[in-house]
């Protein structure tokens, strides 16, 4: 199976994106987090063992307070994310727990206030078919699917 450093997870899921063919500036949701699925499915981060928790899938949802924007006013957006948290040493601490961040922006409205906020993890490679179910049939998803995305942003960072 492929393998790529995890401090170059960014750059690694890039490549991966770009070999798919969907630009990144203009993923759309589903296209984006089936990217996401299938990056975990068919590539391994060296060293950071599945069986111990350290490569694991992190889907959530929910309308937050985003970061300030044009004129430095803080805004809410409707949030939907889907993160691949590494654990680049299993000894657990705090600055060991990295995270690839695909965040889909909407903006907020009843339909999607509806929604809540919520999240799921996919723990294993064995789990990942009926998450990936799971993710693309909820009701966060169908709904996003169908609205015009704000901003996407693909980050990777410390979590700790």
């Amino acid at each position: 199976m492929p393998m790529f450093e995890p401090r170059e997870a960014q750059e690694a899921f890039r490549q991966f994106l770009a070999a798919r063919g969907p630009d990144e500036a203009a993923l759309s949701v589903r296209d984006g987090l089936e990217a996401m699925l299938d990056f975990y499915r068919d590539m391994r981060a060296d060293g950071c063992a599945l069986e111990n928790d350290a490569d694991m899938l992190l889907f959530q949802w929910g309308t937050y307070s985003t970061f300030p924007r044009a004129g430095g006013i803080a805004a809410e957006a409707f949030d939907l994310n889907l993160t691949r948290q590494l654990i680049l040493d299993e000894g657990g601490e705090d600055d060991d727990i990295w995270q690839l961040a695909l965040n889909f922006e909407f903006e907020p409205s009843g339909e999607l206030g509806a929604l809540g906020r919520g999240n799921k993890w996919c723990h294993t490679l064995q789990e990942l078919p009926p998450f990936r179910n799971y993710v693309l049939a909820s009701p966060p998803v169908t709904t996003c699917s169908k609205l015009q995305i704000e901003r996407r942003t693909l980050k990777y960072g410390c979590a700790g």
